[in-house]
């Protein structure tokens, strides 16, 4: 998947939560831990001041049931220019 269509799948996902109000998982490589795959839940996109863009959203890691009833969703900022594309 090249960088645009992993933009694209992430917008997708944020259209899909404010349309419907309902989550929908997008698995990323995110630079920081280049080798784990990290699933969020997008909800929004923001730009900051300096003129970055940002997925925000839900950290999907305890999407097992059994964790999610000890662990809360965590809400995240993923900086769109340091998602790892192959």
């Amino acid at each position: 998947m090249n960088r645009t269509e992993q933009i694209n799948s992430l917008m997708d996902a944020v259209k899909h939560y404010q349309k419907t109000g309902q989550h929908k998982q997008v698995s990323i490589r995110y630079n920081p831990d280049s080798d784990s795959v990290r699933k969020i839940l997008p909800e929004d996109m923001h730009i900051s001041s300096e003129g970055k863009f940002y997925i925000t959203g839900k950290d999907n890691r305890y999407n097992l049931k059994q964790y999610s009833s000890q662990f809360g969703q965590h809400v995240r900022a993923y900086r769109l220019d340091r998602l790892v594309v192959e």
